[in-house]
């Protein structure tokens, strides 16, 4: 259960005494799960973070009158198999930023999602989604992104955008690969009764950090969504470069939400084109997923996923370090609890 905290009360062994308008929020997930994958080897272990990512975090505000309000977050990142931290054993990991919000949106600063990621999230960025199987940039290297400064537009009748910049790595301009990790992305979304559709653009300046120079690499997903009753369908499709001057990967994906009650049924399908940016025959893959949430309580589910991938001879996707042509695949049974 989320509980709503005084500032005073939380905050205090952080910061000293705040207003008596803010409040805070502390949240979470822990998420856990038993894992059998297979790649070049077979792998049978417990692992964290499969549905949701595990974490804790504190959300808050401040009233600042006349409708401009103080925001921040800070999401920390761990593994509940070992309880250890994640994200490289970063502090906030997954999530620090502070801004003002009001009429006018919101303007945030720090470490921050993509606005790629958000899009990536209408089809799903869970560890056995196909959109984090196969490593697109905007909900792999770039899903989380430091040093950006991200402004969200109010919600028009059901429509959203963000625009983001990052300053990437802050090298000087001496430096050789000063550009690197800079991006620019946006995104623009859409949900009104069954429907919704998300159109996400990236430009990351320099993807390399040791040529000199930019390298740029460029990505586009698209998304869209019907809500049926029955069943939510979902298509969507992935265009990005690799790397610089190499053809570009292409994903189209489709997937259908069927809900029993209690109980959800995941099924999707998709392919991936050009895996590794060559072009060649045998440079694709094909992806299948099945996945079962049943909800215990609002807060509490058990879960299983299972995804399977059909590599081409030059194509390597996959779990547990598959190697080119090989097939590979992961099954896992969790429990997942919020608070």
């Amino acid at each position: 259960m989320k509980k709503t905290l005084t500032a005073v009360a939380v905050l205090g062994a952080f910061a000293g005494s705040v207003a008596a308008q803010s409040s805070v929020t502390l949240y979470g997930v822990a998420d856990a799960a038993v894992e059998r994958i297979k790649g070049v080897n077979s792998l049978t272990r417990i692992t964290s973070g499969q549905q949701f990512g595990s974490r804790w975090g504190l959300r808050g505000t401040e009233d600042l009158g006349g409708g401009l309000k103080a925001i921040f977050q800070l999401e920390s990142g761990f593994n509940i198999d070992t309880g250890t931290s994640g994200q490289g054993g970063a502090l906030f990991g997954r999530q620090a930023y502070v801004g003002l919000a009001g009429g006018f949106g919101a303007v945030r600063l720090g470490r921050q999602y993509s606005p790629m990621d958000d899009v990536a999230g209408m089809v799903g960025t869970k560890v056995y989604d196909v959109l984090s199987v196969v490593p697109i940039i905007g909900n792999g290297d770039y899903n989380r992104v430091n040093n950006a400064v991200t402004y969200l537009t109010p919600n028009f009748g059901g429509f959203t955008a963000q625009v983001q910049y990052s300053l990437g790595a802050e090298n000087p301009n001496t430096n050789t690969s000063k550009d690197f990790q800079k991006q620019y992305s946006m995104h623009a979304m859409y949900s009104g009764g069954p429907f919704s559709a998300g159109l996400s653009l990236m430009r990351v300046i320099d993807s390399n950090g040791t040529t000199a120079g930019k390298q740029d690499i460029d990505a586009v997903l698209a998304v869209a969504a019907y809500d049926f009753g029955f069943a939510k369908f979902t298509g969507y499709f992935d265009q990005e470069d690799k790397l610089p001057g190499t053809a570009k990967m292409k994903v189209y994906g489709l997937s259908a939400a069927i809900p029993f009650g209690s109980t959800t049924l995941a099924l999707g399908a998709a392919q991936a084109k050009n895996v590794n940016g060559s072009a060649a025959s045998g440079d694709d893959a094909n992806l299948f997923t099945v996945q079962v949430t049943h909800n215990l309580s609002k807060r509490t589910a058990l879960y299983a996923h299972f995804t399977a991938v059909d590599n081409d001879s030059a194509a390597a996707l996959g779990f547990n370090s598959p190697s080119a042509g090989s097939n590979s695949n992961g099954v896992q049974f969790g429990i997942r609890h919020r608070f």
